[in-house]
Order: structure tokens, then sequence, then C-alpha cells
């Protein structure tokens, strides 16, 4: 809560006054008393003629805060350092189906990613995938909202072509990064395969990305070893087969010190979890200062409070109290 009109103080004296004015300077010359049947039938206090005045003093007192304004601040304005640039180039090949992450390689994928999105307040984030081909789903944005609606709609075989072009996908997020001002450029780059599809090599939108400054983090998904994976069967439906562990590591961890970033394996959903949780601490936002910028002004609540005492006051006053002179 914040007082907007703090000036409103000098006249902290006058309530003092008031007080004296209401409950100190009593009327010798007049005798309060109620009338009598109404208190009975209603079953009131005789200590009804002098509820008035504290009615009084209370309005008083709830016009005195009005005038200073109370205020809650509900939309904040933050100056921060560092702020990035961030692309997410998510594989969805057809692999990505794989079940030994849990419901699947890619929904842990896309459920870490966007919790990793969510943290970045100050950040402008884009989006991109690929298969056999790369898409751009988002350029770099400040609205993280529309970006996660991007990443839940993501599916295994979106990009029409099967593969892992990921020298295209690189390709894309670097291309859009190129023209970022920002001094920090990220890409979080994440794939369950080895590059076999597209038009540049990994090695070469690597080289890109070097030189213009961007930071690579790469990420491993799936255990080593065989996996099993749902397969349309045209007789018997759905059944479960198996795909090789066929993840290229080595490439992934020279694209990633090649570029300043960091290589992680994603074997469970737990470790998926960590890897994008480090990611966020070493990427961290510093925010320098933090102010409101609108507020929500109480003065018309406190306002009408006070009209209500002081018109209650008023109706006990001369229509429920008579005064003799």
């Amino acid at each position: 809560m914040k007082i907007l009109n703090p000036y409103f103080l000098i006249f902290l004296p006058l309530l003092a006054l008031c007080f004296w004015m209401i409950f100190g300077n009593k009327e010798s010359e007049s005798v309060y008393y109620s009338r009598a049947d109404s208190l009975a039938r209603w079953g009131i206090s005789s200590a009804l003629p002098h509820i008035w005045r504290g009615l009084y003093l209370a309005a008083i007192v709830l016009a005195f805060i009005a005038g200073l304004r109370p205020a809650k601040g509900i939309n904040r304005k933050e100056e921060v350092k560092n702020a990035r640039d961030i692309f997410i180039v998510m594989d969805t090949s057809l692999s990505m189906n794989a079940v030994d992450l849990k419901p699947n390689r890619l929904e842990t994928a896309k459920k870490e990613a966007a919790s990793f999105i969510r943290k970045r307040d100050f950040d402008r984030i884009g989006l991109a995938v690929f298969g056999g081909v790369a898409m751009m789903q988002s350029p770099l944005s400040f609205d993280r909202k529309a970006v996660l609606r991007l990443v839940s709609g993501i599916k295994a075989g979106m990009t029409g072509e099967d593969g892992t072009a990921l020298g295209d996908g690189l390709g894309v997020a670097v291309k859009h990064l190129a023209k970022s001002a920002s001094v920090s450029k990220i890409i979080v780059l994440l794939t369950d395969g080895a590059s076999n599809r597209g038009v540049i090599s990994p090695e070469m939108a690597s080289d890109f990305a070097k030189n213009i400054g961007i930071k690579i983090y790469t990420i491993g998904v799936g255990g080593r070893g065989a996996s099993q994976i749902p397969i349309d069967h045209p007789v018997f439906g759905q059944v479960m087969g198996r795909i090789d562990d066929d993840l290229n590591e080595t490439l992934l961890k020279k694209i990633a010190d090649e570029t300043s970033g960091k290589y992680y394996r994603a074997e469970s959903e737990k470790a998926m979890s960590e890897i994008y949780t480090e990611i966020d601490k070493l990427e961290e936002t510093k925010i320098l200062s933090s102010t409101f910028v609108e507020y929500r002004e109480y003065a018309s609540l406190f306002m009408n409070a006070a009209f209500v005492l002081f018109v209650t006051a008023m109706i006990l006053r001369f229509a429920l109290i008579r005064s003799i002179p």
C-alpha cells in the first residue's frame, strides 16, 4: 500500500481539533436523552446518545484517509540487466515418440521447455522445430503466452517429412538471432538423433552461431541403448517397436563447446527438468530496480464509508435522539 498524496498529512492536527470539538467541548446547556419508547421496543442501550459522536469522528478519520489517496500497486516496471534473446529449437522427428521418457520424449521435452519459458520474465523467446525440414514456429517475442501455446501444439512428425535436419533447425534460429541487438543470444537445441537430412550441416550452422556470438546449449534426449516406440501396424493396430540409440553426442558436445555452451544428456524426466533448471540459473537475468507504474486507488472506498457514517450519525443525532435546551 502506498500514499499518493502525502502532503495531506499537514492537516493531521485538525484530527486532534475535531476530537476535542466532538468529545471535549461538551454542551453544558443541553441535556441529551433518547426516545425511551423506541429504545425499549428496539432493545437499544442507553449509551445510544453518545454513539453519534463516535460516528462523526470515524467519518472524519475516513475522509482524512481518503485525502491521503491510499493505493496499491498493480503494474510493476522492472529495470533488468542482461536480458536475453533465447531460441528453443526442438526435434519433432517420429523417434521423439519413444517411451523411454514418460509419457514420451517429446511430451517431456515440451513440458520442461514450457516450465523454462514461464521463468524467463524479461527475455524474448523464439521457437523453431525440425524433422526432415525445419520450421519457424515463433520469432523472438515477449509474448510468453503465445509461445507457450505454440509449444503445447508441437507434435511428432508435424514438419511433414521425417528425419533429423539438425543443421537446418539451428540455421533457422541463427538467422533470426543474427538480427538481434541483444548482448546475450542463446539457443537451446534438443534432439534424439543424428543429423541425416537438411541443406545446412550442423557444423556450418554452429560456425555461423559462433561468429556472431550465439551460445548454444545442446540436449540429447533418450536412454542409452534401444528404446520402445509405438508403431501403427496395418493389421494389428498400434504395437510397440524398437529403435536404436543413434544420438550423435560427439557432434552435440562439439557444437556446445565451440559456442561456449554446454552439452547435456536427458535420460529421464528428472534429468530433463534438472537440465532446464541449470540452464535457467546459468543464464540468470538480474533485476536492477523494480517500481510500480500503475496503482489501484482506494480513496473513493474510504470516502463512501465516511459518507455512510456521517449520514448515520445525523440520523441518530436528529431523528432518534432529542435535544432539550
